[in-house]
C-alpha cells in the first residue's frame, strides 16, 4: 500500500490548483497569459503562491483571488500601503481581509497598486529565476 506524506498531498493540491487556474486564465484572460508557455504559467502561479502564503493566505479561494489580484492589477499590488495594512493583520480570517481589501480600498489605492512596479520586467525576473532551477 502507498502512502502520501502530507507534503506530497500539498503538492498534489497545489499542481490540480495551478492546472485549474491555467484553464481559467485560458478562457478568461487569454490576452493576459499569451507570451507565456504553461511552464511560465506555472512559475508565475507558484510564485504568486509564495506571496499569498507569506501573507498566511492558503485556502484555494484565496490563493485564486489573490493570484488574479497580481495578474491583473500588478504583480506588488500588495506592498500598496493600504493594501498591505489590511492583509497585516493576521488576527482576521483570511477570507475577511480578502473581503476588505475590496471593499474598504479606494480607487486611488487600487490605481497606485498598479502602478508600483512595471509588470512585464516583475514577471521576466521570475521566470528568469524559475527557469534556473528548471535546469
Amino acid at each position: 500500500m502507498f502512502k502520501i506524506r502530507a507534503d506530497q498531498a500539498d503538492t498534489l493540491a497545489d499542481d490540480d490548483l495551478v492546472r485549474r487556474i491555467i484553464a481559467y486564465l485560458q478562457v478568461r484572460m487569454p490576452d493576459k497569459i499569451a507570451r507565456h508557455d504553461p511552464f511560465d504559467l506555472r512559475a508565475v502561479i507558484v510564485h504568486c503562491f509564495e506571496i499569498a502564503r507569506s501573507y498566511a493566505i492558503h485556502s484555494e479561494r484565496g490563493l485564486f483571488t489573490f493570484v488574479m489580484d497580481m495578474l491583473a492589477v500588478g504583480p506588488c499590488f500588495h506592498v500598496q500601503p493600504k493594501i498591505q495594512a489590511i492583509l497585516d493583520q493576521r488576527d482576521l480570517d483570511e477570507q475577511v481581509r480578502l473581503d476588505r481589501i475590496v471593499d474598504d480600498v479606494d480607487d486611488a489605492a487600487w490605481e497606485e497598486a498598479a502602478r508600483i512596479t512595471n509588470p512585464a520586467a516583475y514577471w521576466d525576473d521570475v521566470l528568469a529565476e524559475a527557469d534556473k532551477t528548471r535546469r
